[in-house]
């Protein structure tokens, strides 16, 4: 199940990414309905237990959105300087939670692994998705001609997309 959804989310960036970086391309978003956070709504829409549960494991955050999706809750918010994404069940459990940045926040094993395969490539944004006990490098790489999408896990590293550029 944890690996599931692990491949699933991957597939999901990696969607994602194809469409930012395919050339020429105009993209349009249907943004999620959020949950208003005002003090009448708070506990009704997302409990105290949700809050607590998304303090615990976030305690610097700041410009929280919070979305329904599924029957679970999803979390956009700031921290670090970074962009991030929480999905939590209505009873509090994190079920992942992605972090979008760029070369500056990979661990320097991961990047030394990625730049040993891609050295005339540029890591252009990385994405860091936790699940459970799993952790997941993404980094979307480009260079004169090619997009590429690769993925670090457990000191693997896999290619999962390549596209070449048009002229």
């Amino acid at each position: 199940m944890k690996h599931q959804l692990i491949n699933r989310i991957s597939v999901g960036l990696f969607a994602i990414l194809s469409v930012y970086s395919s050339a020429g391309q105009q993209t349009s978003f249907k943004e999620l309905p959020a949950i208003t956070l005002s003090a009448a709504t708070t506990t009704t829409m997302v409990s105290a237990k949700v809050n607590k549960m998304f303090s615990q494991y976030f305690k610097d955050a700041t410009s929280l959105r919070w979305y329904e999706l599924e029957k679970k809750l999803l979390v956009k918010f700031t921290m670090n300087n970074q962009e991030h994404r929480a999905l939590f069940t209505r009873t509090g459990e994190l079920v992942y939670h992605i972090s979008f940045g760029t070369e500056a926040q990979l661990p320097a094993d991961v990047r030394k692994q990625i730049r040993s395969t891609y050295y005339d490539q540029k890591i252009t944004r990385v994405y860091k998705v936790n699940q459970g006990d799993r952790t997941v490098w993404i980094a979307s790489l480009e260079d004169d001609n090619n997009y590429i999408t690769a993925r670090v896990e457990d000191y693997e590293l896999d290619e999962i997309q390549r596209m070449t550029k048009s002229k």
